[in-house]
Formats: C-alpha cells, structure tokens, sequence
C-alpha cells in the first residue's frame, strides 16, 4: 500500500541499521528519500550511500550527500537540494542515534562537545533548515527519533531531554502554521515514522 505515494521524505542519520529500516519503510510506502548524513564520518557516507541503494531497488527516487548537519550552511544547502532535486519536501526525519556510554566520572568537555554536535546542535539546525523550507510550502512534518536507552547515562540523557524539548517547541511555534512535530522512540521507530506522516 502506497500510503506515501508521491511525497518527499528527507532523513538525517548516521546510516544505522534502524535508520536503513525507517527509510525502507518509507520507500516501501511510496515516499522518495534524500538521505543525509549527520557528520562527515566515513562509515557514515558509505552506510548511507547503501541505504540510498536500496531505496532505489525498491523504485524510489533517491539522493544521498554527505554533510555535516550542525553547520548551518551545510543544512540549509541540503534542505534546498531536496526541494531542487526531488520536487518537494514534506517531511525531515532526524535520527542522531544512541550517544557513546561515558561513566559520569569519566566524562569530558573534549569528548561531550562531538557528543553534543551530532546530537543536540545538529538536529537542532537541520529542524531550523528544514523548517524554513515546510513553512515556505505550506506545511509538513519534523520527526525526532530518539534513543529509547538514553537514561543509561548522562550525554544520552541530555540528549534525549534536549530532543523533546526542541520537538515541543516546535509543535507550539508550528501549530497555526501546519508545520507538526512528532518526538519519537528509536524502538518501533520505522512504524511511528509511517504514522507520523500519514
């Protein structure tokens, strides 16, 4: 059932297993997929190029690029790539993945501020990005998945609490504007992702 047909789906991700099955999931409901990475790791570009791949077997316009999502200029280009490439946008899904388990006690400002980038600063500015381009067309929707696990220690927690706050937000500033957000749990996300958008 093509439930998605003919929209445009945006997701920014770090080409994780879970985020393969969210954007199968919505190229399966008939979504094309423009797939952009959170930081410019390598693992990252080749995992998301697969990803891209595979949204294509299944007879989906697809693109994917490699960008670094908390730099402004970066997001901003990739919001606009999306609408020049595949017509439209309707919807940005921002999946920043489960943060590294640091003990409290061992934890660093060196090794929060990545931490921070890819989950707190990036979602952050590909939602700015993203939701210039939604409000422009007239609507859409902004998903945040979140790490399900994340009260396993503090950057996860920080990161979480951070992405519902963002997600609230912006639910407030978009509820006049037919701009939604949905804060979802990376367990059964590929299902929530569907509803979400529906």
């Amino acid at each position: 059932m093509d439930s998605l047909a003919g929209r445009v789906v945006a997701l920014i991700c770090r080409g994780t297993e879970e985020d393969r099955a969210i954007a199968v999931a919505v190229a399966e409901a008939g979504a094309n997929l423009a797939l952009g990475t959170l930081t410019r790791a390598q693992a990252e570009e080749f995992s998301t190029a697969s990803i891209a791949n595979e949204v294509w077997a299944i007879g989906r316009e697809q693109f994917s690029r490699v960008l670094t999502a908390a730099e402004p200029t970066e997001a901003a280009s990739f919001a606009a790539e999306v609408v020049d490439t595949l017509g439209r946008c309707d919807a940005v899904v921002i999946a920043p993945g489960a943060a590294p388990v640091i003990p409290f006690d061992e934890f660093s400002r060196d090794e929060w501020e990545p931490i921070a980038s890819a989950g707190i600063t990036g979602p952050l500015v590909t939602a700015q990005a993203f939701w210039r381009v939604l409000d422009r067309a007239g609507g859409g929707t902004i998903c945040l998945v979140i790490d399900a696990a994340a009260h396993r220690d503090v950057a996860g927690s920080m990161i979480a609490e951070s992405l519902r706050a963002l997600s609230a937000h912006l639910g407030i500033l978009g509820a006049d504007r037919g701009v939604r957000s949905v804060a979802l749990s990376r367990e059964g996300a590929p299902e929530g992702v569907l509803q979400a958008l529906r």
